[in-house]
């Protein structure tokens, strides 16, 4: 199984932020930055946007 594209990292204080590990970067959706979330908002976005990897892969085979 491929590693997911798209994981949760906590911040230093209790908010998370959503990284796209293959730039390093944290993730942008509609001009803003996936940062200062709840660890619940992060993982259910985490979750949402592997989906929608997956999705687009199945979509092309």
């Amino acid at each position: 199984m491929e590693a997911n594209r798209y994981n949760a990292h906590k911040n230093l204080n209790i908010y998370w932020s959503v990284f796209d590990e293959v730039t390093g970067q944290k993730a942008v959706i509609n001009g803003f930055v996936m940062d200062m979330l709840t660890a619940e908002q992060a993982e259910e976005l985490v979750g949402a946007l592997n989906r929608e990897i997956d999705q687009e892969f199945l979509l092309a085979a």
